[in-house]
């Protein structure tokens, strides 16, 4: 693969239109937007402001913004496949399909806010893109950037578990190039860009007990099982047990942190 062009998220990697991934999709919402949310609300987000949403998913935070934004604000939200994004019904809503890594600015900008969840450390190329992201902002303006981070995984007290969540960040990383190591330098990519104001948190969300974390990290692990094995990156036995665990109401560890940063475009 190395040889080869990179995969991109939605080259049958992970993205898709099957249902499996609408749940992963709902699942991963479920154990994020709660924080996603704080950390917005926290920085001000308001009625009239213009909003970015990068790699929007299955759209749960761009139908938060579109209504904290209200009438008087506009969200756009993208992603390479809006396949999960149809449901977006708000008046200052838009859907777009777009890929960050080419395509000019949205219409809309420079934006109030642009965020990204889980998108640059699936990129390559994703300290160009954070420099076009910057470049997108209006003065003042903020951007949010969430990564998942693997640091967690080294402490697991279940083998089998860690190894699996170490396989999903591996064969990721040599199919789309992703770095799940990235985040830990947070808020340095932000800082590095003389954004002011730049802060950053840490979610570390208990995977276990039959929850949706739990029901996500299932879902992703079974869609990469075949890739998994493909590199052996883990045994069959291992991934086995990995689901199992996930499957047993009393188990419970931390899988990927979420890394999240912020800052400011000076005024």
């Amino acid at each position: 693969m190395s040889s080869q062009r990179k995969l991109r998220y939605a080259d049958d990697v992970l993205g898709g239109p099957e249902a499996a991934e609408r749940a992963r999709l709902a699942a991963m919402a479920t154990v994020c937007d709660p924080t996603t949310i704080r950390v917005l609300d926290e920085l001000g987000v308001a009625a009239g402001w213009r909003c970015l949403e990068v790699g929007a998913g299955g759209g749960s935070i761009a139908a938060w913004l579109a209504g904290r934004v209200a009438a008087t604000g506009q969200v756009v939200a993208t992603d390479i496949d809006t396949g999960h994004l149809t449901g977006l019904t708000a008046e200052c809503l838009t859907v777009l399909r777009h890929d960050i890594t080419r395509d000019p600015p949205p219409d809309g900008a420079p934006f109030d806010l642009i965020h990204a969840r889980f998108v640059l450390e699936h990129l390559p190329e994703r300290d160009k893109v954070l420099d076009r992201l910057v470049t997108w902002l209006r003065p003042g303006g903020t951007i949010v950037i969430e990564s998942i981070a693997n640091f967690p995984l080294d402490s697991s007290p279940h083998p089998p578990f860690g190894q699996a969540m170490h396989a999903i960040g591996q064969v990721l990383a040599k199919t789309i190039g992703t770095d799940s190591t990235w985040a830990r330098r947070f808020p340095g990519p932000l800082a590095d860009r003389n954004l002011v104001g730049v802060g950053t948190t840490a979610h570390l969300p208990a995977t276990g007990g039959a929850n949706a974390s739990a029901l996500c990290w299932t879902l992703t692990l079974t869609r990469l099982r075949a890739r998994i094995r493909e590199f052996d990156l883990a045994s069959d036995d291992t991934l086995d047990q990995a689901l199992e665990l996930l499957a047993d109401p009393a188990f419970f560890d931390l899988a990927f942190a979420t890394a999240i940063a912020w800052g400011r475009r000076p005024a």
